[in-house]
């Protein structure tokens, strides 16, 4: 049903209850009157019509169209009865039923019943017994007849067609008002999912639907203010996905994304309602845990539990696209609140002693104790010094001598040097983990290709002609203009490229194969030659040995310190030694301290030895009269 025609039935229910009504009070004195005067036909015509109006209120249940034709033929009944026992005065029963058929049934049912009762009334003003006296007009029943009903259908036609009229403007005035409501609600719901958009976009992770950093931030702001009058311990864990990036780089971004969503599903899991479980971006997540007990050792008990069963959820294997998946998890935890802190204090608390966990090899837990703050200000500021010390011009490149086996040089390694004012030194071993995390061993490596170039230059200016071999870093290496840079330095100096030997390391061979191996053949062409730095510590895989242009391979320290009196240690040296001789590699061993140690080496083929046991790392110029002095 339409609004019209709701409205229309709501009408004519409130309309029938008051014909009801109005008929009761009416036909009681005049069906009396009528008795009194013996015109029992009238009384019959008023009791029947109530009853009958009654009948059609009380079957409310049959279609309200239904009725109302019932209704109206009991009008029209009515004023025929009254037409034919009293008079043209009873017209106005019949002139308001097409008004009410306009206004309950619409404007055809309306005109049907117009013509229904003009023809009646024109009929009946043809009957000998109804008096339609007119003054001036000839007594003609025919032309008395045509004239009433005529003047009948004017008024009658003016009332109902104004209302029909009317009726239908209100009927277009509601399609307009209803489509206008429905462009309403339609934007209103728009609207709204507009703001639930937005509201789901600012606080809550695109991929896992789990709150975002800003809403993290927010929610320990809530639990810090709350803390003073709740004296309640809680905790913040920083939680990182161990080797993450290994799974995302091979198998795609679909695969890591959704080992992520699973990933948070498992977290959220084993979250209480009061709990928070949010993911920073990349493979960090979150816990906030509310309320875990009154004092510090009870919580730390807690969270320490809470965070062993995250590291066992996550340990679990992920299922995806029918291939499992292993991951593991490095837990940082800290709790709070603590005087003075604010937010972003502890979510960095809890990320150190996340990395702490990492440090210890990764898939543990580790609670933040101070020293860790101490120790990250320390790196902090080894990392600004470092920058200003380059920039500055204060490090330094030494050079340590490789000798064959009959004492000759032939070759040499340059290291980087960072002294101090007091004349001590910070060992590579602390400011080249520190440059790497930054990325500034980017600039260092630059800087360090440079050198060597110029160190090259004037070594073969003094009648020294070896190679200078120089660390590259992966990151260095990953550069796009990695081999530009190269040629620039190579071209600015004028050293030729058969001088430098590149050391790399073997997880940079491994890892993206096809690109270093493209980027090594660029260089290659050129004249420079490559050497595997610390070999055998790395990746166990050797594929990459005979598919790269290699030249030369350098056993680490730790193998040549187990020579010869180790029988592990010794066998592993052998067998590089050996490998490397089918090959058709050079073989440098690093670190060579003592006499039994060269001697060994020798024996077994290596083509040179660096260590303390010849010449400690020294400045160029310091070489230079070292090897002035040399027979």
């Amino acid at each position: 049903m339409n609004d019209l025609a709701h409205w229309r039935s709501q009408i004519f229910a409130r309309l029938l209850q008051v014909v009801l009504l109005l008929g009761i009070v009416t036909a009681i004195p005049s069906s009396l009157l009528a008795a009194r005067e013996g015109i029992w036909p009238i009384v019959a015509l008023d009791m029947a019509s109530i009853a009958w109006i009654a009948v059609i209120w009380y079957r409310s249940g049959t279609p309200w169209r239904w009725r109302v034709w019932q209704f109206l033929a009991v009008i029209y009944i009515v004023g025929i009865g009254l037409l034919l026992k009293i008079g043209p005065v009873s017209q106005i029963y019949l002139l308001a039923i097409p008004v009410l058929a306009a206004l309950l049934l619409g404007l055809l049912p309306a005109l049907w019943v117009l013509a229904l009762t003009s023809s009646s009334l024109f009929l009946l003003g043809l009957h000998p017994d109804i008096s339609l006296q007119l003054q001036g007009v000839p007594d003609s029943p025919l032309l008395r007849s045509l004239i009433v009903t005529l003047n009948f259908m004017l008024i009658a036609s003016i009332l109902t067609l104004s209302t029909a009229f009317l009726l239908q403007h209100l009927e277009r005035s509601l399609d307009r008002l209803h489509a206008s409501a429905l462009s309403l609600e339609r934007e209103i719901g728009e609207r709204k999912k507009s703001e639930q958009d937005i509201h789901q976009l600012a606080f809550y992770d695109v991929l896992t639907g789990l709150p975002n950093r800003r809403l993290l931030m927010d929610r320990i702001g809530q639990l810090l203010a709350a803390a003073p009058r709740e004296h309640a311990i809680g905790a913040l864990m920083f939680i990182d996905l161990d080797h993450f990036k290994h799974i995302n780089d091979a198998r795609g971004h679909a695969t890591g994304d959704a080992l992520l969503r699973m990933a948070g599903e498992r977290l959220a899991q084993l979250m209480r309602k009061a709990d928070t479980v949010a993911r920073l971006g990349g493979d960090e997540f979150v816990v906030l845990l509310a309320h875990l007990a009154d004092d510090m050792d009870s919580a730390a008990q807690a969270a320490g539990l809470v965070a062993e069963k995250i590291r066992a959820a996550i340990a679990r294997d992920f299922e995806i696209g029918a291939q499992s998946y292993h991951c593991s998890a490095s837990i940082g935890v800290t709790l709070l609140p603590k005087t003075g802190q604010q937010a972003h204090d502890l979510l960095r608390e809890a990320d150190i002693a996340m990395y702490r966990a990492k440090a210890e090899g990764r898939n543990g837990i580790a609670f933040f104790e101070m020293a860790m703050q101490a120790g990250v200000e320390r790196r902090l500021t080894m990392e600004r010094a470092l920058a200003r010390a380059l920039d500055a011009g204060q490090l330094r490149m030494h050079v340590q001598p490789q000798l064959d086996r009959h004492g000759q040089v032939t070759g040499a390694e340059m290291l980087m040097r960072w002294p101090q004012e007091d004349g001590s030194m910070i060992a590579p071993s602390l400011f080249i983990p520190v440059a790497e995390e930054t990325g500034l061993i980017i600039k260092l490596g630059n800087w360090a290709l440079r050198q060597a170039c110029q160190a090259a230059v004037r070594l073969a200016q003094a009648g020294h002609h070896f190679a200078l071999s120089v660390n590259v870093s992966p990151a260095q290496f990953r550069q796009p203009d990695f081999a530009a840079r190269v040629r620039a330095a190579l071209n600015d100096s004028g050293a030729p490229a058969g001088a430098l030997v590149l050391e790399l390391t073997e997880g940079l061979l491994v890892d993206k194969r096809d690109t270093a191996l493209a980027r090594m053949r660029e260089l290659a062409a050129l004249g420079i030659r490559f050497s595997i730095d610390d070999f055998g510590t790395g990746y166990s895989s050797l594929a990459y040995l005979t598919s790269m242009p290699l030249y030369e391979l350098k056993i680490d320290k730790s193998f040549v310190d187990a020579t010869p009196h180790d029988t592990s240690g010794t066998a592993i040296v052998q067998a590089i030694l050996g490998m490397a001789g089918h090959l058709g590699l050079r073989v440098v061993a690093e670190g060579v301290e003592t006499q039994q140690q060269a001697d060994f080496l020798v024996a077994h083929g290596c083509d040179g030895l660096q260590g303390y046991l010849y010449a400690r790392p020294m400045p160029l110029d310091d070489l230079m009269r070292w090897l002035a002095q040399r027979p």
